[in-house]
């Protein structure tokens, strides 16, 4: 019993540590162009190691490698997002391998079609960006206050502008509610909204104002010299203004 004990205890971990049948699925499921791209895996707690995960591609087909721990006891099932990147109109294959470097078998599977955003049935087409601006920006002169701004799937924008006012209280505002006046220019409302202390006991929705604060537009126009750079123009308060602002880099 003695020399059959250890070869049994690393059978079993040998066992534990094979690819189990995860589940896997692409996040979102029908992706529109260069939209970001996850594969979506249920997995072992203890066998799977994030830090050992990689990713390549091949013409349309992406490699994931996910090597697995050896593990004598299962640990809790866990759902995992991998980002595997942004793609053109086209259909993709993934595949997953315990050692892609030496061409092992996957043992899972996923497939997806990539397609073009839908655009609005009208002419000439409205304006559209070829580019995303989501990120944070600021100013690296005026420290202390900034814009976050994401984009859409549909190309639409929303920002988080904090600030600090006049009596030297933060303050926040948002940028929603605009268009696309062309394929660097974005033009839309401001809107200012207080609420209750976020941490009390009791959040009561019917204390959150929100108040249209005025107008704001976002240029991305670069010509030499210029680029990484936007002009975030504003009306607030009665108050105009312009500042250049440029993507925080982290």
């Amino acid at each position: 019993m003695k020399t059959t004990t250890p070869f049994l205890l690393a059978f079993a971990g040998a066992l534990a540590a094979l690819p189990a049948a995860a589940e896997v699925r692409i996040s979102p499921a029908q992706p529109s162009s260069f939209e970001r791209v996850n594969l979506r895996m249920n997995v072992d707690s203890c066998t799977f190691d994030p830090a050992r995960v990689t990713v390549t591609m091949s013409a349309t087909q992406i490699i994931v490698g996910a090597p697995h721990n050896m593990c004598l006891v299962a640990g809790e099932p866990r759902v995992v997002d991998i980002q595997l990147g942004a793609f053109p109109p086209g259909n993709y294959t993934v595949t997953v391998h315990e050692n892609p470097n030496e061409f092992s078998l996957p043992y899972e599977r996923a497939s997806f079609t990539v397609t073009e955003r839908p655009q609005i049935a009208v002419f000439p087409p409205p304006p559209r960006p070829l580019a995303d601006y989501t990120g944070m920006w600021w100013n690296p002169q005026e420290s202390g206050w900034g814009l976050s701004l994401n984009q859409g799937v549909s190309n639409a924008i929303f920002g988080a502008w904090f600030v600090y006012g006049s009596n030297g209280q933060p303050e926040w505002y948002t940028l929603q509610g605009g268009q696309w006046t062309s394929s660097t220019r974005w033009t839309g409302l401001v809107y200012r909204t207080t609420g209750p202390f976020f941490a009390g006991p009791d959040f009561d929705p019917r204390l959150v104002l929100i108040q249209a604060a005025g107008t704001a537009t976002l240029d991305f126009t670069q010509s030499p010299g210029t680029e990484d750079r936007a002009r975030f123009t504003y009306t607030v308060g009665g108050m105009t203004a312009s500042k250049t602002i440029s993507r925080m880099a982290f």
